[in-house]
């Protein structure tokens, strides 16, 4: 088993967003994944808005940063109609693509590129492989750690 596969995702962070209008996100990896204690986080109370809060640093193994404005992440510590248990037993994702066709004004060049892909969806325990390979899916790659679009990758010999 890889490095990356032993690294479950346990949760991923809206930090907010920048001037720029691109979303921040933080996507928090553990090796224990299975060991973590729900409650002291508030993960088992609804609303997991203003309740469900990320792990302890020591339950986390592994952050990797997420900076895009090619499409946004609903994450479920900000809903107001379930709580963050439901991702921790996977009844509903930790974050999902926000895919509304209707509020479209003007379809993209990205749209019509990648309007036949699956929304992106990011489960509790995923690996990070997994992770990679869905944003990977809209030309997003790991450098370091951080999640850049791979337009922005430069080549350096």
């Amino acid at each position: 088993m890889t490095e990356k596969e032993k690294l479950k995702l346990i949760y991923v962070l809206k930090i907010g967003t920048n001037s720029k209008g691109e979303g921040l996100y933080e996507f928090l990896f553990s090796k224990n994944f299975e060991e973590i204690d729900y409650k002291d986080w508030g993960w088992d109370t609804s609303p997991a808005s203003s309740n469900a809060e990320p792990p302890d640093e020591e339950f986390i193994d592994k952050t990797l940063f997420l900076k895009t404005d090619r499409f946004e992440l609903k994450c479920l510590h900000e809903l107001n109609d379930r709580c963050y248990l439901d991702g921790y037993y996977n009844i509903h994702a930790i974050a999902y693509e926000i895919y509304d066709p209707d509020e479209r004004e003007m379809e993209s060049d990205f749209d019509m590129i990648y309007d036949d892909l699956p929304i992106l969806t990011f489960h509790y325990g995923m690996d990070q492989q997994d992770v990679e390979d869905q944003l990977f899916q809209r030309d997003v790659v790991l450098k370091k750690d951080e999640f850049i679009h791979s337009k922005e990758t430069k080549i350096v010999f």
